[in-house]
């Protein structure tokens, strides 16, 4: 006889086959159209990585939008009020390891488990992993996990296995194997490997969410052990506080005796089960009412063509998404010329071709729409930092004429296009700007013993300014 699911789990299938749906779709159509955000943008770690590089220098990671900083804000509410709720009832990942660790279900009718002594220890991997993860962040200030990151892999299948490989070759590997183990461990990477789940895992010490059992009415027949999908061993507490525990509540909702042996309380106050759901929801869903009030909720940038109309575009908006066509017309290039320049044929790539298809349409092997940004940034005279270190200097001689610049005290020309990282040294903005390191140095108000080889961003502290005053005196 199979056994009843409740109405409290039917919701929270329901819910995790939504985000995973959602999640699938759009990356499914990012692959196809423009002005569908892209499978970084609606990760929620990446709000915490882009939150890293916006306090070190001012600015959001290439990939990401705000969207993504009020995701990764509502699982911090989430994280502190509910532990790990988004874990068990939003996360798209979580869901996906879900299906695959029912069709194991299905195969083997069984369901195993790791041994012990070996699980206590994998289970804090997930923990140094975070820390390396955000170490790495900060100094690249980049997406440092982007290739190795299985959700992003999984998010980029609809491109075709050859182009997922050439970009994610390590995510596809951890993909493949960690939806294998899935069949056979439930959630293996939310145990060992998930950095968001370490997160909220850190998050959920604060003792608000805690699910107490009372030992009175307790029958010992450890349904609950066998329902809970994170092997927490709950028979065997009198108080549920896990770092693992995902507040799915499977376990308060597959009891059997009825008698509030196993309850949900909330800062030592026993509350309905219901209660904890609805006030998940509120707290995510809120989020998302006051990003979008904030007008922060946008996952996707705008148009190349909506950025040139009001003035705000810039080399580093150029997306794979973006078109030949969109890209010449929004910055004023000659379609021919930016052919040329990339090295691409437009028989073989149409104009309204997108410029990460560019690989697989004129079969050139690891294309990326960086080289399209370093293209324009040459025709139009304007530095640009490239995503591997091909730094392009300022050229006010080229062909196209590049966007008013502005002569400063000290002989320094800076374009008005000149974007000022925290990543970037004196050194490499003085290369930028085809100038000497001490006129960058005075332009910038800066001490004349300040280190040349440092990235602006790591000397902050001992100087005392801070990045947006930077950008600002760059551009007086």
């Amino acid at each position: 006889m199979a056994t009843r699911v409740s109405s409290i789990q039917i919701v929270r299938r329901i819910t995790l086959g939504i985000s995973l749906a959602c999640v699938t779709v759009l990356a499914f159509l990012h692959q196809r159209l423009q002005g569908i955000p892209s499978i970084d943008a609606i990760d929620p770690f990446g709000g915490l990585e882009t939150l890293l590089k916006f306090i070190a220098g001012g600015d959001l990671m290439k990939r990401l939008e705000p969207g993504t900083i009020v995701l990764f804000g509502a699982i911090v509410a989430l994280g502190i009020v509910l532990s790990r709720f988004f874990c068990g009832w939003f996360c798209a990942f979580g869901a996906l390891q879900g299906v695959f660790g029912w069709i194991g279900k299905k195969l083997f009718r069984r369901r195993f488990a790791v041994p012990r002594r070996l699980d206590a220890i994998l289970r804090w991997v997930k923990y140094p992993l975070l820390a390396a993860i955000l170490y790495f962040t900060w100094r690249a200030g980049d997406l440092v996990i982007r290739p190795y990151d299985p959700m992003a892999a999984y998010g980029h299948l609809s491109a075709g296995l050859t182009a997922v490989w050439a970009e994610f070759a390590v995510g596809l590997v951890l993909l493949i194997v960690i939806l294998a183990l899935s069949m056979l461990y439930e959630r293996a990477f939310c145990k060992y490997l998930c950095p968001l789940g370490a997160v909220n895992a850190i998050l959920g010490r604060i003792p608000v969410l805690r699910i107490k059992r009372e030992a009175s009415t307790c029958i010992s027949c450890s349904k609950c052990d066998r329902v809970c999908s994170m092997n927490v061993e709950v028979s065997e507490a009198k108080v549920i506080d896990s770092a693992e525990c995902i507040a799915c509540m499977e376990c308060v909702t597959a009891c059997p005796t009825k008698k509030r042996t196993l309850s949900a309380t909330l800062g030592g106050k026993a509350v309905k089960t219901v209660t904890i759901v609805v006030i998940g929801f509120a707290i995510y869903i809120g989020a998302a009412l006051v990003g979008q009030g904030l007008g922060m909720l946008r996952f996707a940038p705008k148009s190349l063509i909506e950025q040139a109309s009001v003035g705000t575009l810039k080399i580093e908006d150029i997306k794979g998404s973006s078109t030949y066509e969109t890209v010449a017309t929004s910055f004023g290039i000659e379609l021919e010329r930016l052919y040329r320049e990339v090295g691409v044929d437009a028989k073989k790539v149409p104009p309204e071709s997108m410029l990460k298809d560019t690989g697989k349409l004129a079969g050139i092997p690891g294309f990326e729409a960086d080289a399209v940004r370093v293209a324009v940034a040459k025709i139009l005279g304007l530095p640009y930092a490239g995503e591997k270190g091909n730094l392009i200097p300022a050229d006010p001689a080229a062909a196209a004429a590049p966007k008013p610049a502005v002569k400063t005290e000290a002989s320094l020309v800076v374009p008005a296009d000149f974007a000022l990282e925290g990543t970037m040294s004196i050194d490499e903005v003085a290369k930028a700007l085809k100038a000497s390191p001490g006129a960058v140095i005075k332009k910038l108000g800066l001490p004349k013993d300040f280190p040349p080889d440092k990235p602006l961003r790591d000397m902050r502290d001992r100087f005392g300014y801070t990045m947006p005053d930077l950008k600002s005196k760059i551009k007086e």
